[in-house]
C-alpha cells in the first residue's frame, strides 16, 4: 500500500508570498472588489478595524477615557482604604484611652 501523493500545485504560483489582505489591509482584512465595480481592490476589514487599509481601530476613541476611568477607580479605592485605616487607627487609640481611664491606668497613648 503506498501513501497518497499531495495534490499538485499549480505552476508559477508561490504560496509563500504574502496575500493582498496581509499587505494592503495590514493583515486585518481581506481584499475585495469595490461594490460599484472597478479596477482596484478595497479592504473588507475585520470586526474592530476600519479605514482604507484597516489601519484604524474602532475603539481608539474609547481607550483614553476608559484608561482614565479605571485609573480614577483605582486611586479612589486606595484613598478610601487609607481613610478607613486612619479612622480605624483613631478608634483603637480612643478605645485604649477609655480602657486605661476605666481601669485607672496612667498610660501615655
Amino acid at each position: 500500500m503506498s501513501t497518497p501523493l499531495p495534490p499538485p500545485r499549480p505552476r508559477g504560483i508561490d504560496f509563500s508570498l504574502p496575500t493582498c489582505g496581509e499587505t494592503r489591509c495590514h493583515g486585518r482584512g481581506t481584499c475585495t472588489v469595490p461594490p460599484g465595480g472597478g479596477a482596484g481592490l478595497v479592504c473588507d476589514c475585520m470586526l474592530g478595524y476600519r479605514g482604507e487599509s484597516c489601519e484604524d481601530t474602532v475603539n481608539e476613541a474609547v481607550s483614553l477615557p476608559l484608561t482614565l476611568g479605571v485609573l480614577a477607580v483605582i486611586v479612589g479605592l486606595v484613598l478610601m482604604a487609607f481613610i478607613f485605616a486612619k479612622v480605624r487607627q483613631k478608634q483603637k487609640k480612643r478605645l485604649r484611652k477609655e480602657m486605661a481611664a476605666r481601669h485607672g491606668y496612667n498610660v501615655a497613648v
